[in-house]
């Protein structure tokens, strides 16, 4: 598998963690959870998004190379 099909994959999983976060932020907030949780999910959110584009520049491109 070359780097950026390896790239595009991470990619891929990286952009449904972040909608599953969104997703469950919504039912957080629907269920009137508490905000400190909700800001947790955010968080996490807001990094992964972050890690996406890193990914998607190559900037971590060492880290998907074969030892």
């Amino acid at each position: 598998m070359s780097i950026e099909e390896r790239r595009n994959l991470v990619v891929s999983f990286l952009r449904r963690c972040v909608r599953y976060a969104n997703d469950s932020i919504d039912r957080k907030k629907e269920r009137g959870e508490d905000e400190e949780e909700i800001f947790k999910w955010s968080a996490y959110r807001d990094f992964t998004d972050h890690a996406i584009m890193e990914v998607s520049r190559g900037d971590l491109d060492s880290w998907l190379e074969e030892e």
